[in-house]
């Protein structure tokens, strides 16, 4: 994308109030700003156009085509040149409301809209003034009407602002407002003087053709903005009151908190140690290569790599390079990653496939049947995951002599259990593997020992 200067884009993308916002910025990295020149349109006068029978078609008021007429510097505006390029104030022209659609959702999502509160539906039209929620490993992803789409991961809360078309140009004017949680953006290239912008309570973030993402963290009032690809401007109220604001490029971010802001590196993606493996323990444990001056990492799972039909997320412990997520059926997947620093900006993202099945033991057991050198001794386990699966059995007295040989050892098994005849009386320790065969790979998983005290 060809970098603009700020004031050019903030005046192309922001129509009417969003162009009065600004940003408070620390004096090292701050790119000052005056205030935007008013923004216009350029129309083409064609035969037979006049700027009266423009201005009733196209303008607010019908009067306003005085306006201009003096801008232009027009002396008869029935006397125009085919071909006159004439500017059209933005703040001027008509508007009329345009829809954008729930694309796809999962889980506990609701959107709030003509005075009712209730889950979505694939398709359904959303207009302006919905507030759109998702609870817990929820997501919703709405279409705008020029092809681009917002997403909401879990725990966030949006509200659509303005969703219009300028009848002049056809242009579309889009603007979310982040009240909780996070937006993730992809917008197709617009027209001037259309534009997308997201706006939280301490910042705007406006952009003409790219891929962004806003956070908002109502608990300690701050704001980030990740740039993926493309050119963001980023503005806001100081607490001084000076109007200044920041541009961001990819690979880059702002955090806009207490009347200030500031441009910030995004951290590098995630690298995912052992992506090869099987998840086949009880719970899927993502083991991530340690990142310096991060908070902690954020991954998402999904059905397809481009995460639109996304159903889980989780985050590690603060002080954890592992990201858990304690439940997970059987199957394959996309894993995206990325990690997130102290000031709440979301790094770049890596993806991976993901393979899972469940190969463990649990309910290990041992009973005792009988008396003196008739004692049974019955083993029994249970297997976790699907499909066809066998075990091995061993058994071996307790020593602190390495390398202990087992007096028994089954190699292979059909049935959860086994019952033993003779053990002597000692102490002993047991343990089962279970084999079965995945994804075209043999998956062994043994349990972890068990005790078992033979009395005479």
């Amino acid at each position: 994308m060809r970098r603009m200067g700020l004031r050019h884009l903030v005046a192309a993308t922001i129509i009417g109030a969003s162009l009065t916002a600004t940003i408070c910025v620390d004096s090292v990295s701050a790119q000052t700003s005056t205030t935007p020149k008013r923004p216009t349109v350029d129309y083409v006068m064609k035969p037979g156009d006049t700027l009266s029978d423009l201005a009733r078609a196209y303008l607010l008021r019908v009067s306003d085509y005085q306006q201009v007429q003096r801008l232009n510097r027009v002396r008869n505006d029935r006397r125009m040149a085919v071909g006159r390029v004439v500017q059209f104030p933005v703040d001027l022209l008509r508007t009329e409301p345009a829809q954008a659609r729930i694309a796809s959702f999962r889980g506990a999502v609701t959107i709030q809209q003509g005075g009712q509160s209730a889950p979505p539906t694939v398709g359904q039209i959303v207009t302006e003034d919905a507030v759109i929620a998702t609870g817990a490993n929820a997501f919703v992803r709405l279409g705008l009407p020029d092809g681009g789409h917002v997403t909401l991961p879990s725990q966030s809360r949006v509200r659509v602002g303005r969703l219009r078309t300028i009848l002049l140009n056809g242009a579309l004017d889009q603007e979310m407002r982040v009240e909780t949680g996070r937006a993730e953006a992809s917008v197709a290239p617009v027209r001037v003087p259309g534009g997308f912008a997201i706006r939280t309570p301490v910042s705007v973030s406006a952009v003409r053709g790219t891929q962004f993402r806003v956070s908002y963290d109502d608990a300690v009032d701050r704001a980030a903005t990740e740039v993926i690809e493309g050119l963001v401007g980023v503005s806001t109220q100081g607490v001084t009151g000076e109007d200044a604001a920041l541009e961001a490029e990819a690979r880059q971010g702002v955090v806009s908190a207490k009347g200030k802001a500031y441009l910030t590196a995004l951290a590098p993606a995630p690298d995912l140690l052992q992506p090869d493996r099987i998840q086949s323990a009880a719970a899927v444990s993502l083991m991530l290569k340690p990142q310096d001056d991060i908070a902690y990492y954020r991954a998402r799972l999904g059905n397809d790599a481009g995460m639109i039909d996304a159903f889980a997320e989780a985050r590690s412990n603060t002080s954890d390079d592992a990201v858990v997520f304690d439940q997970l059926d059987d199957g394959a997947y996309f894993v995206r990653l990325t990690a997130v620093t102290a000031d709440g900006v979301e790094g770049l993202a890596s993806n991976y496939s993901l393979l899972r099945a469940r190969n463990g033991l649990s309910n290990l057991a041992a009973s005792v049947f009988g008396r003196g050198r008739e004692r049974r001794f019955l083993f029994r386990w249970e297997a976790q995951g699907a499909g066809d699966v066998h075990f091995r059995f061993q058994i071996r007295p307790v020593s602190t002599a390495p390398d202990v040989q087992p007096v028994i050892d089954e190699v292979r098994l059909d049935a959860p259990e086994i019952t033993l005849t003779g053990l002597k009386p000692g102490d002993y320790e047991w343990r089962v593997r279970a084999t079965r065969q995945a994804f075209g790979r043999i998956l062994e998983t043994w349990s972890e020992p068990q005790t078992l005290h033979i009395g005479r």
